[in-house]
């Protein structure tokens, strides 16, 4: 018996990992995992992203393949050997089962394999059952062990199925949100291309330089929507793979056979698959390959060079520019420290002679309130030392009346602070932002559409800074003048109003 155990031992040596037949034309990888050339070759062609060994995931190329010419010599030899020893023990091809099945031996005590140990999810003989290692286990006959074993690997298999549908789907969703990110891009392209020909020929090369920003947006979005759908495939390979190698296992007939692949590979993989600690929802026993993952819908948009192109472009135009910045009226605060201009398009601190409320900063919000298109604005704060500029998120109408004593951490505002330079601010949080020069007008541009506020250097139309809002109520426009250093500060904050 141990003679044949040690033949079944070595007809392993010559089997390629992935169809588990002997070697046929054998490759090696770099990292020395050998496999059949067809084999890997298949596995490359199914493998949309980066190819990776099957046994070891190490990374490789077509050009890394290296034909092993002493495995291939080694596999001739051991199967002629094999046959040989066939034929001396009259062991014939349709005996193989019979013969594979009495090579199963225990190698401490040389006894037939005819026990499965639940507990260390092992195969045992009668003598090892007995011992201390396994005392107060739990076992069964190989025959029924590999029938409740295939039951769970059938399990794991249909789960593995039912994923790996939705990742293909996923995939499909994926090229399409590509494609239309595509389309879109090609559209705004033809959009600009016709806006710019309304212009003068000497326009031209603005135009060039914004349809090279909107191709390095659209390749962006496209990159990251490539990136994801490589990481979707990617799952859905690994998940292909073994619902493979699940699916050939519940082929093996025979049960110390199965059991054996069990204890090896299938147990370790499954468990692998298990949620840890799973407390909350004992009925999914499987951690989801899909966590984490999200097709990303086509959102590709171009700011304000959508709506507002030709002022960006050319303001000296103004007689052929549409749209212009929308025409913004700032309410009456009724705080006595702040002065609205009767135009209701400024506002500034009320002059003092007394010393007291130095840091006091109230603001005044827009009497338009937006919640759907996109607009802009442009503000002018000439050389001020401090100010204010953002939007309110989340209007309520009593509060458009009074001043905004203080800024919600829900609002966006791009700030100016004295001695210590540009901040934005959102979600409670303040961070300094870097401004190459000091602008004279602050452009303001709000798609609620896309929940998304920009900022810009007017005199340059250049961006300062762009972010995203939650809210889904209406917004205000708001303005703080800053605080009154003295009167050093008391310069008003203006809206800019563009006549056609």
């Amino acid at each position: 018996m141990n003679h044949t155990h040690a033949q079944y031992k070595l007809s392993l040596q010559i089997k390629c990992s992935m169809c588990l037949s002997d070697f046929t034309d054998p490759v090696m990888l770099p990292c020395e995992h050998s496999f059949c050339h067809q084999c890997i070759i298949g596995h490359m062609n199914g493998n949309k992203g980066q190819s990776c060994c099957p046994e070891c995931r190490r990374s490789y190329t077509e050009r890394d393949l290296r034909a092993s010419r002493l495995l291939r010599n080694m596999t001739g030899a051991v199967r002629q050997h094999l046959t040989t020893q066939q034929a001396q023990t009259g062991t014939s091809p349709t005996q193989a089962p019979q013969a594979l099945s009495d090579m199963l031996v225990c190698a401490d005590h040389d006894e037939k394999l005819k026990l499965f140990c639940e507990t260390d999810q092992k195969l045992l003989c009668v003598v090892c059952r007995d011992g201390e290692k396994h005392r107060g286990h739990q076992f069964k006959p190989v025959t029924e062990a590999a029938q409740i074993t295939k039951g769970t690997l059938k399990g794991a298999l249909g789960f593995l199925i039912k994923e790996n549908r939705q990742l293909n789907d996923m995939t499909q969703k994926q090229a399409t949100e590509v494609t239309m990110t595509q389309m879109r891009s090609n559209d705004l392209s033809a959009q600009i291309s016709a806006q710019f020909e309304e212009m003068h020929r000497f326009l031209k090369k603005k135009e060039e330089e914004i349809k090279k920003q909107l191709e390095t947006n659209a390749n962006k979005a496209v990159t990251a929507m490539c990136k994801n759908n490589s990481t979707i495939s990617e799952r859905l390979m690994d998940g292909k793979e073994l619902e493979c190698i699940f699916q050939s296992a519940l082929d093996i007939n025979q049960p110390d056979l199965f059991l054996q692949w069990w204890n090896e590979k299938g147990f370790p993989v499954t468990e692998r698959m298990k949620i840890k600690n799973n407390m909350f929802n004992p009925d999914i026993k499987y951690e989801s390959r899909i966590k984490g993952l999200n097709v990303i819908l086509h959102s590709f948009f171009f700011g304000p060079y959508e709506t507002h192109l030709q002022f960006f472009v050319w303001k000296a135009m103004l007689g052929a520019v549409k749209p212009v910045p929308g025409i913004l009226s700032i309410t009456e605060s009724g705080d006595s420290y702040l002065k609205v201009s009767p135009g209701k398009s400024s506002v500034r601190q009320a002059d003092r002679q007394s010393s007291i409320y130095k840091e006091y900063n109230p603001g005044v919000v827009s009497e338009q309130t937006f919640q759907s298109g996109q607009h802009y604005w442009e503000i002018e704060v000439g050389n001020k030392l401090d100010w204010s500029i953002g939007v309110k998120t989340e209007v309520e109408k009593q509060s458009r009346k009074q001043s905004v004593k203080t800024k919600d951490s829900k609002d966006v505002y791009l700030h100016l602070i004295n001695g210590k330079g540009y901040t934005f601010s959102y979600n409670g949080k303040e961070v300094p932002i870097e401004v190459k020069r000091k602008p004279s007008k602050i452009g303001l541009y709000l798609d609620c559409d896309r929940k998304q506020v920009s900022f810009y250097d007017a005199d340059i139309m250049t961006q300062i800074f762009v972010t995203s809002y939650k809210s889904d109520l209406p917004c205000s426009i708001s303005l703080f003048p800053g605080v009154y250093l003295d009167g050093e500060n008391n310069d008003p904050i203006t809206v800019c109003s563009y006549g056609v």
